[in-house]
């Protein structure tokens, strides 16, 4: 407990501190400068990651010091790399206070630290304009980092959920996409005639029927048997062709 209190207060020290006061960090008089290690923003960049990877949790995690010269010198033969001490993360805002320790080194070695840090994911966007009933195609689309706070569960984040598909509205150049304004490429109209038909292992059936939605191949749409006036749910099978997949015919036959 009193280890969890001495990192939240040391956190909040360094929040509250102004962005420039750990920008340079004290000079310790080197032993010997042969036995010097030098640690640059690459180092340190990838120690914080692995420390914050468990509470960013999705995407790769991207750091930002508010030092952008972040330098970490230790001496002695028993350097053992970058350690993290002390962190404190904000998830709403992103930023991270912490404290880099330099295990063996003689003398110790323990730099303040803070700055932003947020996850990073892959995913496809559009490289060019296209437009709504258009289909969408292999060199239509590029990968991008984007910010994993930026995206959701209904963002696209694969080619294979795009390609082939249509934009039911315009959708943005270079921004990720929402699985919610594609669509399968619409071969029912609503309003037109289609003909139902049911197959099973001892029947086969079809009827006349009209789209009430449109649909694309594979969407659920509702459909009314024109004979009967009923309405059921099919499944789009091609143009103007549905599929009823329960073996319940009432709204089909009557």
């Amino acid at each position: 407990m009193s280890r969890f209190m001495s990192s939240l207060a040391f956190g909040a020290v360094l929040f509250l501190a102004p962005v420039g006061a750990f920008i340079a960090a004290p000079v310790l008089a080197a032993p010997a400068a042969a036995d010097m290690v030098v640690y640059g923003g690459a180092h340190a960049e990838a120690a914080l990651a692995r420390a914050l990877e468990p509470q960013i949790g999705t995407g790769q995690v991207h750091v930002e010091f508010d030092n952008r010269a972040l330098e970490v010198r230790a001496w002695g033969e028993g350097v053992q790399g970058l350690k993290v001490e002390n962190l404190f993360f904000a998830p709403v805002s992103g930023r991270f206070a912490a404290e880099l320790v330099v295990p063996g080194s003689a003398p110790a070695v323990r730099v303040p630290v803070s700055g932003r840090a947020w996850g990073v994911m892959q995913v496809p966007v559009l490289s060019r304009r296209v437009a709504p009933g258009d289909t969408i195609g292999p060199d239509d689309i590029i990968m991008t980092d984007v910010r994993a706070d930026q995206t959701g569960a209904d963002t696209a984040s694969s080619e294979v959920q795009l390609v082939g598909m249509v934009p039911r509205r315009g959708i943005a150049v270079g921004q990720p996409v929402r699985l919610r304004d594609v669509q399968t490429p619409r071969v029912v109209d609503k309003g037109a005639l289609v003909t139902i038909s049911l197959v099973s292992s001892t029947i086969q059936l079809t009827a006349q029927g009209k789209a009430l939605q449109d649909g694309g191949r594979g969407d659920v749409i509702r459909v009314v048997n024109t004979q009967s006036n009923r309405i059921i749910e099919a499944t789009v099978a091609g143009p103007n062709h549905v599929s009823v997949a329960k073996p319940v015919t009432p709204a089909l036959t009557q």
